[in-house]
């Protein structure tokens, strides 16, 4: 039965549905979405796996569809070992009596496809983006979404009120050129990823051809080393032996000198002790005392320079020559000395020094009896 529309009701002989406005709609006003804005209903991405539609409108079978503000979608969760596409619709639902954004989620796979759309007289649908869900990603990025507005067979774009434009032929010069591109893309980095594998083997080589050379100059290093440092550690061990025999022997002869002139000290003692009596042996003994203390002054100013020794010197020898005209000795004034350091000597065997002053008497008496026999 024809149908015809619109006359006015005469007692509501004349009564309109909603499908009657449709399809006279549908005749002059085609599917898709319209262009403007011109990113009405485009898909972007947002954060993590929530993406957004943008505000816009859409037109299927005579039923007008409008998103009044950015509507967010969130993804299903990535598969962990196989890549999907999902695709992003705009639905009429004739049974619900409604029409809203869905998403068709795609089927895993190691090559995934977009799920058709179903178009039919209770089901219609637009497709506005296709997106590239990659296994294990946790967001979606610009690049993993494809705008299908523009596909005439997908979804399409409403110009007017008698025909909408075909985008199909700009859409394929699109995806012709991005092919193309993407793949001198992919032949490019394929060149410089050769040309990389190439020098980085190169590099490799040099490298250890380094490393071989540094490793050898190092062996060579360390093996003159431990030779040169044997060499000198058996030179001090030989060194060591030597100072350790110099100084035994050293001490061996100190010790020979000390009996010695210990011997010989005991010996002229008691030569001589017998024959001074207790009163000049007590006198003698004053004198010695008085000449030590004298002999350590001296000793004390020579440190200070000559000029001090000197009269350190006279003053001693003034002494002498007193303890010589007291006594009514001739002997030379070494043989005094001498015979003074022997007495102190044996007076303080059991005190330091007391060898050294012995050996001291004995030299001036001995230098005392060189000057009277020359």
């Amino acid at each position: 039965m024809a149908n015809c529309l619109p006359f006015n009701a005469i007692e509501h002989d004349r009564v309109y549905k909603a499908e009657d406005w449709a399809w006279y709609f549908a005749t002059f006003i085609a599917n898709g979405v319209f262009p403007k804005p011109s990113d009405g209903l485009q898909v972007i991405a947002y954060s993590g796996m929530e993406i957004k539609v943008n505000a816009g409108y859409a037109f299927i079978n005579g039923y007008a569809f409008r998103n009044p503000a950015s509507a967010s979608i969130t993804l299903d969760t990535a598969e962990g070992a196989l890549n999907r596409i999902d695709r992003v619709i705009v639905r009429w639902d004739l049974t619900q009596r409604d029409m809203y954004l869905a998403v068709l989620k795609g089927t895993p796979s190691a090559q995934p496809a977009a799920v058709s759309l179903t178009r039919n007289t209770e089901i219609w649908e637009l497709a506005l983006a296709d997106i590239y869900v990659g296994k294990g990603v946790t967001s979606i990025k610009t690049q993993n979404i494809t705008d299908r507005r523009f596909n005439s067979a997908l979804c399409g774009i409403v110009t007017g009120t008698v025909e909408e434009i075909d985008a199909s032929v700009l859409t394929k010069q699109f995806d012709d050129f991005f092919s193309t591109y993407s793949q001198a893309v992919l032949d490019e980095f394929s060149v410089y990823k050769q040309s990389m594998e190439a020098y980085l083997t190169e590099i490799g080589g040099i490298y250890d051809s380094y490393v071989s050379k540094t490793e050898s100059l190092f062996n060579q290093y360390k093996s003159h080393f431990e030779e040169r440092y044997t060499e000198f550690e058996s030179t001090l061990s030989q060194w060591d032996d030597e100072l350790l025999a110099a100084y035994t022997q050293f001490m061996a002869n100190m010790a020979t000198f000390q009996t010695e002139a210990e011997s010989q000290f005991n010996t002229w003692f008691e030569s001589i002790k017998d024959k001074l009596g207790e009163d000049a042996a007590g006198q003698l003994a004053l004198e010695i005392e008085e000449l030590t203390e004298s002999v350590e002054e001296l000793r004390q100013q020579v440190q200070t320079g000559n000029a001090a020794m000197q009269e350190a010197l006279d003053g001693l020898d003034a002494r002498l020559t007193a303890v010589e005209n007291g006594w009514g000795i001739n002997y030379n004034h070494d043989a005094v000395l001498g015979l003074c350091y022997m007495g102190a000597a044996w007076m303080s065997q059991y005190y330091e020094r007391t060898v050294e002053t012995a050996v001291l008497g004995v030299g001036y008496i001995g230098n005392s009896y060189l000057a009277n026999t020359f």
